[in-house]
């Protein structure tokens, strides 16, 4: 019989010291959790406040985009607002010269935006040439094979700046016979 009781104090002790364990481990485990809970909530308030300064702040009004228009010049689309310099393959006009262009894609003035189906109606985009100058240069090499002939050729593109001046829209809006 005495060794029967220390089998039983061994397996209390046992009992006692899986159960100290079980609770040592539980606690790292909250301690765990409880540091993850409190590593979420600093960013979700670190989130959080650049939103609630923005919001205690008044807001900036929304920069009011000036009118732009998309037209169609000598095979190019170009996206134009006044004031703005563009640069076109040679037109035949002399500087100071101004020309109207009537093939107008979009024109949009803030808010609101005018799609062509393909053009507006009655839009023009006036612009002035400032000048003409020559492109970067192009260098191009031709060989026929086997007969030993090679050449290298070079050129470099006639270019037309222009400025805008005016994107006009027609008083009365027209719109297409669907009414869109």
């Amino acid at each position: 019989m005495a060794k029967e009781k220390p089998k039983a104090q061994s397996k209390e002790s046992r009992a006692e010291s899986k159960a100290e364990s079980r609770a040592k481990a539980k606690a790292k485990s909250d301690a765990k959790a409880e540091a993850k809970a409190d590593k979420a909530a600093a960013k979700a308030k670190s989130k959080a406040k650049p939103k609630a300064e923005a919001k205690g702040e008044p807001k900036a009004e929304r920069k009011v985009e000036p009118r732009f228009a998309v037209i169609q010049a000598q095979g190019l689309q170009l996206r134009v607002a006044p004031q703005e310099e563009h640069i076109l393959p040679h037109l035949d006009e002399e500087p100071g010269a101004e020309l109207k262009f009537e093939r107008v894609l979009l024109i949009s003035e803030g808010a609101n935006v005018h799609v062509g189906t393909p053009l507006v109606e009655g839009a023009l985009v006036t612009v002035q040439v400032v000048g003409h100058e020559k492109g970067d240069k192009v260098r191009v090499g031709t060989y026929k094979r086997r007969k030993k002939y090679r050449r290298r050729i070079g050129y470099r593109d006639s270019l037309t700046r222009v400025k805008i001046l005016d994107i006009s829209m027609p008083e009365g809006e027209k719109r297409g016979k669907h009414g869109a």
